[in-house]
């Protein structure tokens, strides 16, 4: 069941990715030859226009294929014909896709389930969090002065702090207020405690039965939209700190997951959710959904060459100079940087195996 749902997500996720491709560059008057959806031998197709559109066997993804020269037509053009300006936003609309994904996906979410939000609601007596001076309706704003919109942040910002404490920020009574909090070990619970509880409301569409007492409050319909819009940029966020860190060796190449790593975390998540409910199936797999998207929207961006952000850097090259680079030598770029992914790649399937051994 993990390799056919982490399939299912994949092929979702890329699809979504290359119909964002296809969509500006018909807008840019590019000839499509051929959008499909999967890979390998064609299982059924059509031609509309000058466009084949297939489903091929395997479902591994996806592919739109755009014409690379025309010698014999006026009324469409290649891809390395269009303008630097609209191969940018031909290369830029895939990822753009991915975040859009992981934004609905993650809207979904949280309007079917609690919405864990930065408020405080209680303070506990002789906690690092009342020494600090954290009061019952803070709002948290920002740790060590990065922004937090919901728990992910609060969480992940946290654990980037050192042993010396963290400055949080807070909003009260419409002003900012810088707090420093010192969190202590807990030798009872075996974890660092901070002494203060944050505020949860009810889903706005409870069909998991969540708030069966109705003991949550719960908040308006644009809450949770800018709460699913602020969790798809919270991902993003932590996609590049992570990546900057590993650039940095902060953090080693080894904590990096592949396919194979990917599927091994889709079937434990599987495992512990099929126990509650098909509802807590669907929504823990559209998180990973949106976990994934957003992750590949950021990975496409960075200026690797034959990624999309090298493609752009390329494009940007063009546009500050005015001159084209020549073909043999975009080629060449792109071929070296599809080498080096590749053996990326298979170094990091080695490094999941070795994990699941």
């Amino acid at each position: 069941m993990s390799i056919v749902l982490t399939l299912l997500i994949f092929t979702v996720i890329v699809v979504i990715h290359e119909a964002g491709h296809f969509w500006v560059a018909k807008k840019c008057n590019v000839l499509i030859e051929e959008f499909s959806v999967g890979m390998g031998p064609k299982l059924w197709g059509f031609k509309k226009g000058d466009t084949q559109y297939n489903i091929r066997i395997l479902p591994l993804g996806g592919f739109c294929r755009m014409a690379e020269e025309i010698t014999e037509r006026d009324d469409v053009i290649s891809f390395n014909d269009t303008s630097p300006l609209q191969r940018i936003a031909i290369c830029f609309a895939g990822p753009l896709m991915n975040f859009v994904l992981a934004f609905i996906a993650m809207t979904a979410i949280a309007l079917c389930s609690y919405m864990l939000t930065t408020e405080v609601t209680s303070v506990n007596m002789d906690s690092p969090a009342a020494e600090a001076g954290v009061q019952v309706g803070d709002i948290i704003t920002a740790i060590d002065g990065h922004s937090v919109h919901n728990r992910n942040d609060f969480n992940f910002y946290t654990s980037k702090s050192d042993n010396d404490g963290f400055t949080v920020t807070v909003k009260r009574d419409n002003k900012k207020i810088d707090l420093n909090i010192t969190p202590r070990y807990d030798e009872k619970e075996k974890r660092i405690l901070f002494g203060f509880s944050l505020n949860i409301k009810a889903p706005y569409f409870d069909i998991m039965e969540l708030d069966n007492n109705d003991m949550l409050e719960k908040g308006n319909f644009g809450e949770y939209i800018s709460y699913g819009f602020f969790s798809m940029i919270s991902i993003v966020k932590i996609t590049v700190y992570s990546f900057l860190e590993l650039v940095t060796s902060k953090i080693a190449i080894t904590q990096m997951s592949g396919p194979i790593g990917i599927t091994s975390a889709v079937g434990q998540v599987y495992n512990e959710t099929v126990k509650v409910s098909g509802w807590a199936v669907f929504f823990s797999m559209l998180n990973l959904t949106a976990l994934l998207s957003a992750n590949l929207g950021v990975i496409n961006l960075f200026p690797l060459p034959a990624i999309d952000g090298g493609r752009i850097v390329i494009a940007f090259v063009e546009l500050i100079t005015g001159k084209t680079v020549p073909a043999n030598i975009e080629g060449l770029i792109h071929f070296l940087g599809f080498v080096f992914l590749m053996a990326l790649g298979i170094y990091i399937a080695f490094n999941d195996v070795l994990k699941l051994i």
